[in-house]
């Protein structure tokens, strides 16, 4: 709408676009699961708070606006005086509860709706048996997972205080690829911990 008012288009046109507009969001929110009213909205763009609705069909918010339409919400949850943010992330979470957490109520109850795993050279070895349990139990939560170093170091060199040889090096580069392959969004460093300690930059 801004650009065409910039255009200087007239009015009934202007009038035109609002109410196609309109129709549109209210098509949008017709039949939607979930209806968060009154809440003050916070949308990471860096901007101030709002109070607005949310309209949520399936895993998807599909409009935000004023005084959306509660017609046809399967439910609707009053935010009144409550924040509504998107997820937080954790980036470094120690997720070996989580097989027998599944619900993960912890980091829900904070907020959180993604963590990601594996930090400090640490993560479970092989990445793919591992990965089909988190699977199966269903977490609350998104998870995902880093490759440890110290692992990978600790398979090939055991807890050797010296540098790998060229077959072990890339013995190693071989098992970080197959995790990757098999999931995991990168390699993390413990370098405080052993065996990490005795890594140098190769």
């Amino acid at each position: 709408m801004r650009a065409f008012w910039r255009l200087g288009l007239p009015v009934g046109l202007l009038a035109g676009g609002f109410f196609y507009a309109r129709n549109e969001l209210a098509a949008r929110t017709q039949g939607v699961d979930l209806l968060i009213v009154n809440g003050t909205v916070i949308d990471g763009t860096n901007t101030p708070g709002r109070i607005a609705d949310v309209a949520v069909r399936g895993d998807r918010i599909v409009a935000i606006g004023n005084s959306l339409s509660r017609t046809g919400a399967t439910r609707v949850i009053d935010a009144t005086g409550k924040v509504v943010s998107p997820g937080f992330i954790d980036l470094h979470a120690h997720l070996e509860p989580l097989l027998e957490l599944p619900l993960m109520e912890s980091a829900l109850r904070q907020g959180v709706t993604l963590a990601l795993g594996g930090p400090d050279g640490g993560s479970p070895l092989p990445l793919a048996p591992y990965m089909d349990s988190v699977r199966t139990a269903k977490p609350g939560i998104n998870v995902g997972y880093l490759v440890g170093h110290n692992d990978i170091r600790r398979s090939v060199l055991g807890m050797a205080a010296r540098a790998p040889n060229a077959g072990e090096l890339a013995l190693m580069k071989r098992l970080v690829a197959e995790a990757m392959g098999q999931g995991a969004f990168g390699l993390s460093t413990g370098l405080l911990y052993l065996p990490g300690t005795y890594s140098n930059v190769d």
